[in-house]
């Protein structure tokens, strides 16, 4: 073959030196040195964990980033599994435990809380993880069936109570009651007016409203919610708020007439602490009794004007 001519038929192929077999990381020589470095820093910031890095890769520069982020990964795992092995239940912390997860969900977060107090050293993980080993739970695992009975309260309620009455009422949760009232359709916001009209005051208080305008020209009800600060007025009239109404009365129980109130009066006061009296009408003087100046005599009623006028013991400048 001339020089210069191409070789043909085999062609030898190129041979390259065989690479030097990869030995594990966890076999060098050197892992406890650089297990070493990578414990300072395991629980270190980002920047810390990469000089740390760094610097191991120049100190031998035979590894890779991956192998020793994956050192770094093992060594966080195996510190993680030591901690947790060596937290320490005893039979007082268990018997806590249990009494708050048999109150459902509301006894296991008040549960968790009071073991993080004795036990500052456990995590809310490690709560419901130990929880979660002893079997108990929140809950039944089962929805609890609605009994047409129970339905029937709560559409008769939805609108007039809050949720949360509602759900104590029924021996619910307030998530329940929400699904279920979403389920047919029923709005969860209460309807309560905000203020009411002297006309209306007067029907839910059972009286006439000749009656309760003379009581609110007193100031029983105090301001109206509707005038203007120049002190217009609207033009339907006096607006009375439902707490002045409310206050109104427990201030006068004496005033609400039981038999002819409307029922949406006691809706009103089902939650304060009000007990009203026997309904006098007409008669609603006689409840109040003033004693005399002169003769000391405790007479009931508008029959006092009468007597003060009249007494027979009463002093010459009074008579004169």
């Amino acid at each position: 073959m001339e020089p210069g001519e191409i070789p043909t038929g085999h062609v030898g192929a190129a041979t390259h030196p065989p690479k030097p077999a990869l030995v594990p990381l966890a076999k060098r020589a050197c892992i406890k040195e650089i297990d070493q470095i990578l414990l300072s820093v395991l629980n270190a910031g980002r920047k810390e964990v990469h000089a740390a890095i760094g610097g191991i890769l120049d100190g031998w520069p035979g590894l890779t980033r991956d192998e020793l982020w994956d050192r770094l990964r093992y060594l966080r795992n195996r510190c993680s599994q030591v901690r947790k092995g060596q937290t320490e239940w005893s039979e007082e912390h268990l018997a806590i435990l249990r009494a708050y997860y048999a109150q459902g969900r509301a006894g296991a977060r008040e549960g968790v809380k009071k073991l993080r107090m004795l036990r500052p050293d456990l995590s809310s993980r490690s709560i419901w993880r130990q929880a979660a080993e002893l079997g108990i739970s929140t809950g039944s695992g089962r929805a609890k069936p609605w009994s047409p009975e129970e339905q029937g309260a709560l559409l008769w309620d939805a609108g007039e109570k809050p949720v949360e009455k509602i759900a104590r009422k029924l021996g619910r949760s307030v998530k329940a009651v929400q699904q279920m009232l979403s389920s047919r359709g029923v709005s969860s916001k209460v309807r309560v007016p905000k203020s009411y009209t002297l006309r209306r005051v007067a029907k839910l208080l059972g009286v006439s409203d000749r009656i309760v305008r003379l009581w609110f020209q007193k100031g029983f009800f105090g301001g109206p919610v509707n005038q203007a600060r120049n002190g217009a007025r609207s033009s339907r009239g006096p607006q009375i708020s439902a707490a002045a109404l409310i206050a109104f009365c427990q201030k006068h129980p004496d005033k609400i007439n039981t038999v002819e109130c409307d029922p949406d009066l006691l809706l009103l006061m089902e939650d304060e602490d009000v007990q009203p009296n026997s309904w006098q009408g007409t008669r609603q003087h006689l409840t109040k009794q003033r004693e005399c100046p002169d003769c000391q005599r405790v007479i009931r009623g508008n029959a006092y004007f009468h007597h003060v006028q009249r007494c027979r013991v009463a002093t010459p400048q009074r008579t004169g």
